[in-house]
């Protein structure tokens, strides 16, 4: 009998390497969640930081300039945080539309598998049936053999 082939081997190995570009995709695009999440975190604590400094100055005339500057440098991290803020809701969705295609990659991956899987127990069925009949046919030539001698003799 011929050895096993399956005929949508190459479909299957390029599933394979969609699967693995698909997957790494997702995870550069955690990571740049990941970055961005991290900056969110840094500017949430500069500005508490900034509000705690001006929460603890002096009322003397230096000072007072810094808390000053430091009210006014106050509204622009805050717009600051608000632009991180959307840029991590758009690597979110980034996220999001990678991990969709990586579900839809290892779908297809899984589908090639079970249809791989099934034609291998088709052809080792039919292996055994093929065995089967050899069997068989063995027998029942042994079988008229000595049928046929003991006829004769």
């Amino acid at each position: 009998m011929q050895s096993f082939s399956f005929r949508l081997q190459t479909k299957l190995k390029v599933s394979n390497i969609y699967e693995d570009m698909a997957r790494e995709q997702l995870r550069v695009q955690l990571s740049t969640r990941d970055t961005i999440a991290d900056q969110l975190h840094s500017l949430d604590q500069q500005v508490s930081d900034l509000q705690q400094s001006i929460r603890l100055m002096k009322s003397d005339v230096d000072t007072y300039r810094r808390m000053v500057l430091s009210r006014e440098y106050l509204p622009v991290l805050n717009e600051r945080k608000t632009n991180v803020i959307q840029e991590l809701d758009k690597a979110e969705k980034r996220v999001d539309k990678a991990r969709e295609h990586l579900l839809a990659r290892a779908r297809e991956t899984s589908t090639l598998e079970k249809l791989k899987e099934r034609d291998w127990s088709n052809y080792i069925y039919e292996c055994m049936r093929e065995e089967q009949k050899q069997i068989d046919e063995t027998a029942l030539t042994g079988f008229y053999r000595n049928r046929s001698q003991t006829a004769v003799g």
